[in-house]
């Protein structure tokens, strides 16, 4: 079984054109994961059903994409993110310190809410190592260096084990960053780019600088689209 993370924090759009283009056993959405507050486990629960469907009509193999800002869309791995922001923003100083994972862990189980501490003594130790990794410019965990889709095949694994299936399961692991979005553009993406393009010349000649060339109402077919500028 391939496991394959796709760029995508905040939203899951090219995960989404990946799986409409490519046609995977299973494509993770982010927002349907956090609609039916879903915790990890349910995710891996429904994976782990694939499979042992899948196998018994003798496939067993399959393609998993997975958004990479999955684990910021489940209830509890996401008050547990947020929680550890705002720890390593308010005590970056005096974490900085402790050197070894035990005494990190520690602190961290000591300083963010019992429900959040229970989740990170949950994590697989690489996971949780990952988590407490280095934040970027604006203080938030960087989830591309969070191996995702280690965990959820990891959890899926599990799930198998503890129904004690027999189905084989083995699990490869991929991460298509920027490769992930290298694919032709769909006729959506044409489209709006043009429009955006279009939008941008009209603004320049109008010489209505410090705009920003939007384009929305994106749900409706591109006649209706409402084009303009937005004041930087």
């Amino acid at each position: 079984w391939h496991f394959v993370k796709i760029m995508g924090r905040s939203a899951s759009h090219i995960a989404l054109e990946v799986a409409l283009m490519t046609q995977p056993t299973w494509a993770i959405i982010s927002e349907e994961v956090k609609a039916k507050k879903m915790t990890l486990a349910q995710v891996a629960g429904q994976i782990a059903d694939m499979v042992e469907n899948r196998s018994k009509a003798g496939f067993n193999f399959g393609v998993v994409l997975i958004p990479e800002g999955l684990l910021e869309f489940i209830p509890e791995m996401g008050v547990l993110i947020a929680e550890l922001n705002d720890l390593l923003a308010a005590h970056g100083a005096e974490y900085a310190k402790l050197t070894d994972f035990k005494a990190q862990s520690e602190f961290v189980i000591s300083h963010v809410s019992k429900a959040a501490g229970e989740t990170f003594k949950t994590l697989p130790e690489n996971i949780a190592k990952q988590l407490l990794l280095d934040r970027d410019p604006h203080g938030n965990v960087n989830v591309s260096a969070i191996e995702t889709e280690k965990l959820v095949s990891d959890v899926v694994k599990a799930v198998l084990k503890q129904r004690g299936s027999k189905v084989p399961f083995s699990a490869v692991h991929h991460f298509f960053g920027y490769e992930g979005r290298c694919a032709f553009p769909s006729n959506f993406d044409a489209t709006y780019c043009y429009s955006l393009g279009r939008t941008a010349m009209i603004l320049a000649a109008l010489k209505k600088t410090g705009q920003m060339a939007i384009v929305s109402n994106l749900k409706r077919p591109a006649e209706e689209w409402h084009a303009g500028g937005f004041p930087l």
